[in-house]
């Protein structure tokens, strides 16, 4: 029996929300200090990773730097040398990640950025050697 195969299109989308935001026309206004870019519509960064194969540390880790990437580009409006807005910009990227990490809800996934926010350089290691 031929069953039909469904070839389903992997993608995340990572979203900053309102508040984390960037109004792009604003940017062009000299007399506006960056807290007050920081306002505006939702960016978004659509993550394909059809090609990549989850259950193997190489997919795993090539999605993981996908996701990084998309969180920085998000982000990168309210990167700053500021200690304030800093500090926002880290926190932007990881939640950014961590988010995309959950929706996806892959184990092996979700392992790696476990072990990669701790720094558990040993764990990582491991994990590629298991996998």
């Amino acid at each position: 029996m031929n069953t039909p195969m469904v070839t389903v299109a992997r993608a995340i989308t990572i979203c900053i929300a309102a508040t984390l935001g960037f109004n792009a026309a604003a940017a062009s206004a000299d007399n506006l200090s960056r807290e007050e870019l920081v306002a505006g519509p939702t960016l978004k960064y659509v993550v394909p990773f059809q090609d990549l194969d989850l259950t193997k540390i190489e997919g795993t880790t090539a999605l993981y730097g996908r996701l990084r990437y998309a969180a920085r580009m998000v982000c990168e409006p309210i990167r700053s040398r500021q200690l304030a807005l800093a500090e926002k910009y880290r926190a932007c990227v990881d939640e950014s990640i961590a988010d995309a990490v959950a929706r996806i809800n892959r184990p092996l996934l979700t392992q790696y950025l476990q072990l990669h926010t701790r720094g558990d350089r040993a764990g990582l290691a491991q994990l590629a050697k298991a996998h």
